[in-house]
């Protein structure tokens, strides 16, 4: 039994080495106009799937899933479906494809930076926080009250935000899916999850993809198209960078004034317990 017990920690350990590895070579990949970047992401992959084998992921992934300090699904067992019956979580082929995912884009499967929806990756709140504090970008976003209907609520964001030479802002109303049990705190979760969505893309030109998401609480559902907006600045506010608005879709390219700049490396996490 001891024997048995050494081997899978070696096994363990052999996995930690490989993740670890990927994940440094995954932070190249987060170099806009990286024309090698096909070529890494090759061999990110590869690594991964060495090391994240079923044995790796039930021990160490899957008690992460649907957890605050892993990440979270709309698979949740402690949930119930439509017809309140207990949801199945995901396998572990779909969530191991969401963690590589994950990892090529910069996102960890801890601390709530992914969440897994109909079977797909998305980044959350803080994943976006995460990828922002990444590539060196300062914001500040301010919300105003939000415009409530049956079904969803229009949020008025104001996104100041300094990178690299740029110091710019601009408007965004962001349209988030509500219920009638959805509090003003919920909704301005959605909003900052959004307006976080737009910047990034905005500076980057890399879309992650959408999902409505509450940081916890994921739903799969359709959102519908963002709307930009002009908001006058206050006396002595960044300067606004666009003189007409700028209309910013669910996946916002750089304007000729924001080329793509290079998107900063991030450190490499310790997933594994020693």
């Amino acid at each position: 039994m001891a024997n048995k017990q050494e081997e899978q920690n070696a096994l363990i350990v052999v996995a930690r080495e490989k993740f670890e590895l990927a994940c440094k070579d995954a932070q190249q990949l987060q170099i806009v106009n990286n024309f090698g970047a096909a070529f890494v992401a090759v061999g990110v992959v590869s690594k991964l799937r060495e090391a994240l084998t079923d044995q790796v992921m039930e021990q160490v992934f899957m008690p992460l899933m649907n957890t605050t300090i892993g990440f979270r699904t709309d698979r949740d067992p402690k949930r119930t479906d439509k017809n309140g019956r207990p949801q199945t979580p995901y396998s572990i082929p779909v969530v191991r494809d969401a963690i590589i995912d994950a990892i090529a884009f910069g996102l960890m499967p801890t601390g709530n930076q992914m969440n897994i929806i109909a079977e797909r990756m998305y980044p959350t709140k803080e994943g976006y926080t995460a990828l922002l504090r990444k590539i060196g970008c300062k914001y500040f976003i301010s919300y105003g009250a939000p415009r409530l209907s049956e079904n969803t609520a229009d949020v008025d964001c104001k996104i100041t935000y300094e990178y690299g030479n740029e110091k710019k802002s601009f408007g965004y109303v962001a349209n988030v899916k509500k219920d009638g049990y959805s509090s003003i705190d919920q909704i301005k979760g959605k909003a900052e999850r959004k307006a976080k969505k737009v910047l990034y893309e905005f500076i980057t030109g890399v879309d992650l993809g959408d999902a409505d998401e509450a940081s916890g609480e994921p739903v799969d559902e359709q959102q519908q198209p963002a709307k930009v907006v002009n908001i006058p600045e206050a006396p002595g506010a960044v300067k606004e960078a666009p003189e007409k608005p700028v209309v910013v879709s669910e996946s916002p390219k750089p304007t000729p004034d924001s080329p793509q700049k290079p998107v900063g490396k991030s450190p490499t996490p310790a997933i594994f317990n020693d």
